[in-house]
């Protein structure tokens, strides 16, 4: 059986991408023409190869359940799921071995991916409007782990230089979703000289210039300098983002999207053939609530995360909307093509899964009220690891209370 045969891409003429943030009645219809694609089923279903007894892993994997996770996206829900599976699906366990997944942060060709082997692994990511997880990343790594104060300067700043604020993220920040999850060279014959130069132009300064800012110039115009050279070195003079796109798409079995995580979710379950338990959840960690930290600040305090009349204001405006016009568009083409794969899997069915899933939800959160003990308490105490109900750190504490369900 042909188990992945090369997606078609399409243009996408629909006007039916929805952007739900907190409510299935909150919806946009931002136009957009570029690329989509319907997701294939997978055909060998939920792909558990043997793997690490160790769990959350950072070396390569070329095989196995793979999720490549950007920062800042909600991703502690599906990774409560991934985890289950690794453990609920592994007939190994027995030796202590889970089905092979990878669920660490990271770009994809730092685990590589582009290495992998399509009839044994299943690869996909998870995308948030990309405006929303730069607000999230400044709020957790500015104003919680730096302790920083949420202005409008500081904002500005952390954006415009990501090296400003120290953080467990590709320093990289124009593209990032692009930068992450492609895996393609897109400057394979540019020289060193013809990189130098494209340098000068973009930048508009002399090499005299550059040269000072590298030697003594402040963190901020070194990390401006830096994320303009990363830019050419990775996507080269001119960039066609519909081709990165378009390739992204080629590439990955499954794009989710945050916003619209119900429907995701149960887009992937009828993707890998999984049951409605498979990919049950309770609500996670919100935008405000006590997050695992160092040992020094074992938990912290995520604050609820806001935007001030002047943050609005950038956010609008065209220096924001071109420094994220990569991301946008494959966050557009993600929306599109899950509307595309609801249609192709069948309104009726998926409505009805849908309709389970929703349902299923409703018990979880009975059941789990009160079981599920976080890694952190309510009051900021961090529990040991023999005191929570977590898999590992934070990551899927409701997992014992999900898999005593009877569905």
């Amino acid at each position: 059986a042909c188990f992945h045969a090369q997606p078609t891409l399409e243009k996408s003429n629909s006007t039916g991408i929805v952007e739900h943030v907190h409510s299935r009645n909150e919806t946009e219809t931002p136009k957009y023409a570029g690329p989509t694609r319907v997701w294939d089923v997978y055909e060998p279903g939920f792909p558990c190869v043997p793997g690490e007894e160790e769990l959350m892993q950072v070396t390569p994997a070329r095989d196995g359940f793979l999720f490549q996770r950007p920062m800042k996206v909600g991703s502690t829900t599906m990774i409560g799921i991934v985890l289950r599976l690794a453990h609920n699906r592994s007939p190994w366990m027995n030796e202590d071995k889970k089905c092979r997944h990878r669920a660490m942060h990271g770009s994809a060709l730092s685990f590589e991916f582009d290495k992998r082997d399509r009839s044994k692994s299943f690869l996909f990511s998870l995308l948030r409007h990309p405006t929303k997880r730069a607000i999230s990343e400044f709020f957790h790594f500015g104003v919680t782990n730096m302790q920083l104060e949420p202005t409008d300067t500081l904002f500005k700043k952390f954006l415009a230089a990501p090296d400003f604020i120290p953080r467990a993220s590709n320093p990289f920040f124009q593209h990032r979703y692009l930068d992450d999850m492609s895996m393609r060279n897109y400057t394979i014959n540019m020289d060193q000289s013809a990189f130098e130069q494209l340098v000068l132009k973009k930048s508009g300064l002399t090499d005299e210039r550059i040269n000072k800012i590298k030697e003594k110039g402040t963190k901020v115009g070194k990390a401006k300098l830096s994320m303009l050279e990363k830019e050419i070195r990775r996507f080269g003079d001119d960039p066609n983002f519909e081709q990165v796109v378009e390739d992204i798409l080629q590439d990955y079995d499954f794009i989710a999207i945050t916003e619209r995580m119900d429907e995701s979710l149960v887009t992937m379950q009828m993707l890998l053939n999984l049951t409605t338990k498979d990919i049950l959840f309770t609500r996670a960690r919100s935008s405000s609530g006590w997050s695992t930290h160092t040992p020094q600040r074992p938990c912290v305090y995520i604050p609820p995360s806001f935007v001030s009349p002047g943050m609005q204001t950038y956010f609008e405006s065209s220096h924001w909307k071109h420094m994220i016009r990569g991301d946008i568009l494959l966050y557009k083409a993600a929306h599109a093509s899950l509307d595309r794969t609801i249609e192709a899997l069948g309104k009726i069915e998926f409505q009805q899964n849908l309709d389970a899933f929703t349902n299923a939800l409703k018990l979880a959160e009975n059941h789990c009220e009160g079981r599920v003990q976080p890694a952190c308490s309510a009051g900021g105490q961090r529990h040991r690891a023999n005191n929570n109900s977590c898999y590992i750190w934070g990551e899927a504490c409701d997992h014992e209370c999900i898999n005593e369900l009877d569905l």
